[in-house]
């Protein structure tokens, strides 16, 4: 009956002495995704149409007459963008004016192009 602990312990030395001595798990290579493309940029926007502008964000926060521009706020994802129309050389208003303004007053102002990149 010395023989069964003698080779009980023999097994478990062989399987701790196997799993010490196996090389580390390898880490799957992943290849890094490509940036994701912007939602608008700003040639999408300035020098536009109130109603081209209305179709790609959708109707406007707010809106105010300022003398012969037109001040309108668009809620975005990470930002308030701010377009400013005006009267182009035949009368008709378009976007001359673009800025990014932060959700609320605890945030900082984020840079255009980032607002109109995160849509």
């Amino acid at each position: 009956m010395k023989f069964l602990p003698s080779a009980a312990t023999a097994l478990l030395l062989a399987a701790c002495a196997s799993t010490a001595d196996a090389p580390p798990p390898v880490a799957a290579k992943t290849t890094p995704s490509a940036p994701a493309a912007p939602v608008y940029v700003v040639s999408d926007i300035m020098g536009a149409t109130p109603a081209a502008i209305d179709a790609l964000l959708g109707a406007p926060a707010l809106t105010r007459q300022e003398g012969d521009g037109e001040y309108r706020r668009y809620g975005l994802s990470e930002c308030a963008l701010i377009v400013i129309l005006y009267p182009d050389d035949q009368g008709a208003p378009r976007a001359a004016h673009l800025e990014a303004t932060a959700l609320s007053s605890a945030r900082e102002k984020p840079a255009l192009d980032a607002c109109l990149a995160a849509g």
